[in-house]
This record gives structure tokens, sequence and C-alpha cells, in this order.
């Protein structure tokens, strides 16, 4: 057991170097963003979507309808991370993050 705790351990302290949060170059300059283009102050909601996620969440049936069938599929053995998972993919839609 103290071993598979090491390994998660290791995996997640791994991932979460390896990415960084913003565009680096081979030689380790910092792209910047050179579109100044703003965001749209309302987002559009897909509310078909958030009445699935609102229902029948915890089945993964809205990750079916955006097309994410692998995340689908854990969400139907998981139920949704125990309905955790649904939670959050309801807050991401209704704040127009995740749409079909």
């Amino acid at each position: 057991m103290k071993k598979i705790l090491f390994i998660m351990i290791a995996l997640f302290t791994l991932s979460t170097t390896i990415y960084a949060s913003f565009p680096v170059t081979e030689d380790g300059t910092v792209v910047e963003n050179t579109t100044n283009q703003p965001k749209p102050s309302s987002p559009d909601i897909d509310w078909g979507l958030a009445a699935v996620c609102w229902l029948v969440g915890t089945l993964g049936i809205h990750r079916f309808m955006m097309g994410d069938t692998t995340n689908g599929i854990l969400m139907l053995l998981t139920l949704g991370g125990c309905g955790i998972w649904a939670l959050i993919d309801l807050i991401s839609i209704l704040s127009g993050k995740m749409s079909r």
C-alpha cells in the first residue's frame, strides 16, 4: 500500500510540474498574447445540456451529447464521480465553459 501511495504522489507531483500555465518557447522565453480581443461579456449557455446534466448528470449523458464518449463512459461507471464530477460539469455548463 505504501508503494502505491508513493507512486500516486510521485505521478501527481510530476504531472503538475510538467505543464506550464503559459506558453514557453524552446529557448525558455515566454510567448506574449498579441491578440487583445475582449472576452464576451455574457457567455452563451446551452440550456438543453444544462437540463440533461441537472436531471441525469451522474450517468454522464451530457458528456455523450457533447461527443466526449470516453469521459461519458467513465462518468457512467463511477456515477459521475459520486456526483462531484456531475456538479462540476453543471457549474461549467452554466458558466458557459462547456457546450455542444
